[in-house]
């Protein structure tokens, strides 16, 4: 009978004879362990545990002698699969497309109340201020009010304030130079639309490290490149800015996207190798191997400041307003008109715009203009005031918190990889934090991450208060080692002999 090729399997199959032995009660196993518990070659198992640690959250461990072995502290609960993940799945896809459609919706909304409240209430100010004048004049007399259709000027006085406007604003355009004219209509300054602006300052712009994952997996890529295909984890702690604990679950996720294995050098340091990525046919260029990507801090918004504050000012006006309104209906009501010697007229000072507004809804065939006035120019803008507020102010305070996360996952990197230049003296208190990404608002915040990192890598202290990491300057100078022994020669692509374009 003919022997399979080793190499030639059935992945799901082998993955679920290594699930059913990693099932029993020993915690740590070696590739031995496995193959004495299956009866699957080394090679297979090598090639399958590292896809199987990603997917159930599995360690990678170091014995004294060398030898790797992989733990399952979490239990053997997959995470990509099941009705829980899958469940996840289909809510995150459901709700993401419900969030989209409620945007746009909630963009539009904000942009015609904020806007449409300010305008109303500007236009019943100057509505207000001009009916004012009329019945100073004796506009409001019994006689006029017979005159012009009933009461004190009944919807004549509305219809020829707003005849009036509209005559001002033609006139306006009708005797503006033409060269205005035309900067006006052809001449428009480069922004952002009016609701994405406004949606902006409320809600503020989306994630600046969306493709974060991305940009960590092509520095990631161009530093083994460079590197003979070696990197060890204190590296990847530098490039990614992830504390141990976390660098430790992304680089098994690595190993399976790029075909890396964990290998251990000859006195027992750990190091990942992927020679898959030393094929390559160009160049890496010298910023892309030598720079380590920063995250960037995320904005309150994409508008200017100006613009924020124009926003936040006609906020303020729907606030007054609306509560200006909403106090003159608890405590006018709809006793809005007095009588006077000369006749029936609105009540005066201040709540004389209330007054207004209240007589104008009547006219306009409101059965209880008071209620009306209160739901529709009080209670209503008056909320929606608060929530204009609220919203950005709750924002910006986790926009902070978020923010000082973002720079001290950032200060990692900068502290990471100055250990690794200098691992048996390195000081925290010469490390320069240059720019304000790298750099949290605590001043402690330097001194916790070494004291973390002291606690992984059992690093000490001495009397000048430098600090020394033997186990990350034994793993460094391991790497070097199994670097200068690889060849890349070895790895690149030969010589073509094949070419789909060639003329045959």
């Amino acid at each position: 009978m003919t022997e399979p090729k080793i190499l030639d399997y059935n992945k799901n199959e082998v993955r679920e004879r290594l699930l059913r032995a990693l099932n029993g009660a020993t915690k740590d196993w070696t590739s031995a362990d496995l193959a004495r518990a299956t009866g699957l070659p080394l090679a297979q198992i090598n090639m399958e545990m590292p896809a199987i640690s990603d997917e159930y959250r599995g360690r990678l461990k170091v014995s004294e002698k060398g030898d790797v072995l992989y733990s399952f502290p979490h239990g053997l609960k997959s995470r990509y699969r099941g009705f829980g993940p899958t469940m996840r799945k289909l809510w995150k896809t459901v709700t993401k497309g419900a969030v989209e459609a409620g945007k746009a919706l909630f963009k539009v909304w904000i942009l015609v109340t904020v806007f449409g409240y300010f305008f109303l209430f500007i236009a019943l100010a100057i509505l207000a201020f001009f009916a004012s004048i009329v019945l100073q004049r004796g506009g409001g007399s019994s006689d006029s009010g017979d005159r012009r259709g009933g009461g004190i000027g009944g919807l004549w006085l509305t219809t020829s304030l707003f005849d009036s406007m509209i005559r001002l604003w033609f006139y306006s355009e009708l005797f503006k130079s033409s060269d205005a004219r035309h900067r006006n209509a052809y001449v428009k300054p480069k922004r952002h639309p009016l609701h994405k602006a406004v949606f902006s300052h409320v809600f503020g712009e989306g994630d600046p490290n969306a493709e974060w994952n991305t940009v960590l997996k092509k520095a990631f890529v161009a530093f083994v490149q460079t590197h003979k295909g070696v990197i060890t984890l204190p590296e990847f702690m530098a490039i990614s800015g992830l504390k141990p604990e976390e660098a430790e679950d992304r680089i098994t996720q690595f190993l399976v996207e790029f075909e890396g294995s964990p290998e251990v050098s000859e006195d027992g340091a750990l190091y990942f190798f992927f020679p898959s990525l030393l094929a390559r046919a160009s160049d890496v260029s010298a910023q892309a191997a030598s720079s380590f990507p920063l995250k960037r801090l995320k904005r309150f918004s994409s508008n200017d400041a100006k613009l924020d504050r124009t926003f936040r000012w006609i906020n303020i006006v729907n606030l007054v307003f609306g509560s200006y309104y909403l106090i003159n209906v608890v405590n006018v009501g709809m006793d809005v008109i007095v009588q006077t010697p000369q006749g029936a007229t609105l009540k005066g000072g201040l709540t004389f715009l209330y007054s207004y507004t209240v007589y104008l809804f009547s006219q306009l065939g409101a059965a209880q203009p008071a209620q009306v006035v209160g739901w529709v120019l009080g209670a209503a803008p008056l909320a929606f005031s608060v929530l204009f507020f609220g919203i950005p102010l709750i924002r910006s305070r986790r926009l902070k918190r978020e923010n000082e996360a973002l720079k001290q996952e950032n200060m990692r990197k900068v502290l990471y990889s100055a250990i690794i230049d200098n691992p048996a003296g390195f000081d925290h208190r010469t490390v320069s934090l240059p720019s304000e990404e790298v750099r949290p608002s605590r001043p402690e915040a330097v001194q916790e991450e070494v004291q973390h990192l002291v606690a992984w890598a059992s690093g000490e202290i001495s009397a000048e208060g430098t600090w020394t990491f033997k186990d990350v300057e034994f793993i460094q100078r391991e790497a070097e080692r199994v670097r200068a022994s690889i060849r890349e020669t070895d790895y690149v692509p030969q010589k073509t002999v094949f070419d789909t374009d060639a003329k045959v």
